[in-house]
């Protein structure tokens, strides 16, 4: 059993001449989170501007500074964040606060775009390998799905989405579920649900509040297929899927251009697999434990849930000692 509120946390700030500051004592507030839709890591950190040497402590923390987190939780310090300050902001009138939203490396794969084409037949491992190196980004691991894909060609698209991608087509050709995780510098591939040990939330253990969410507000129901225009500019109608009509007709378009129909059918398709079913959202709210991460596997005890979930995003708050958690059954 692991007791919670001993949970220590330090951070680190890295100077250019090699010296170490400890932020998390002057922190008034320490948080970070890792979004669903996001590669990165994003920590908030709200610091004191103290006095600090000649001047304040504002003077030496800058944009690009090294910023460190660590935890421990009875097994020793766990690095559990490595990036940089990308935002700096200074506010003299909340008690001369500074403010910084620090990501780690993958944020530079958010925010760049490059062109890449791959043959048919290369692996998935391969061609994430060759985008990583591309970009001078060591792959520390892979354990995601390696199937052979058809040609691909990326033009002008973040080199996020590219990875994204090759990882999601990889999973529609039969592959697993997989994301992409930094740890200490390198880039790994890591499948959902493969952590050892899997921890157990449990309402009448360590739970503070859950919430289980249904809607339909985004469903589609029905995609129709439309053709080439006519010469009076009148689209035809070539086909249509359906779905779930028992929650009525909700309606999407698929227009053909220059694709073929049975092209059209399965992107109609992809619509369906993704926006044909009512909308869950699971959310749990507990103590905040720095070992559980996104693509995690939990077990969940509660009234109305019971079992194993993934975690799609989490965020932590070392100050309120509390995290959120959006899961989804596994």
């Amino acid at each position: 059993m692991i007791d919670l509120s001993k949970v220590e946390y330090y951070v680190i700030a890295l100077m250019s001449n090699g010296q170490q500051l400890r932020l998390d004592e002057v922190a008034e507030n320490i948080a970070w989170e890792e979004n669903e839709s996001e590669l990165a890591i994003r920590l908030n950190l709200t610091l004191r501007d103290i006095p600090y040497g000649n001047g304040r402590l504002a003077d030496v923390i800058a944009l690009c500074t090294a910023v460190y987190l660590y935890a421990d939780w009875g097994e020793g310090q766990q690095e559990i964040f490595r990036g940089m300050v990308w935002e700096w902001q200074h506010s003299q009138i909340h008690d001369d606060e500074i403010i910084l939203t620090c990501y780690d490396l993958l944020f530079y794969l958010q925010k760049s775009k490059d062109f890449f084409y791959f043959s048919k037949g290369k692996s998935t491992r391969s061609i994430i390998s060759n985008i990583l190196s591309t970009w001078a980004i060591t792959l520390g691991g892979y354990d995601g799905p390696n199937v052979a894909h058809e040609k691909i060609t990326y033009k002008n698209k973040t080199i996020a989405s590219m990875l994204n991608e090759t990882l999601d087509e990889a999973k529609k050709l039969g592959g697993g579920k997989a994301f992409i995780r930094a740890v200490k510098g390198a880039v790994y591939v890591v499948a959902y649900g493969s952590n050892s040990p899997v921890y157990h939330f449990s309402a009448d253990m360590n739970l503070i509040q859950t919430s289980d969410k249904f809607s339909m507000v985004n469903l589609v129901t029905r995609v129709i297929i439309m053709g080439k225009e006519d010469d009076e500019g009148r689209p035809s109608v070539e086909t249509s899927i359906s779905g779930r009509t028992e929650y009525g007709i909700l309606q999407d378009i698929q227009t053909m251009g220059s694709l073929t129909l049975e092209e059209a059918k399965a992107k109609a398709q992809d619509v369906l697999d993704e926006k044909g079913d009512p909308k869950r959202t699971i959310k749990l709210t507990s103590p905040d434990f720095p070992a559980v991460r996104k693509g995690d596997l939990i077990y969940v005890t509660t009234d109305r849930l019971l079992g194993f979930f993934h975690v799609k995003g989490i965020s932590h708050n070392a100050t309120t000692m509390t995290m959120q958690m959006e899961v989804e059954p596994a």
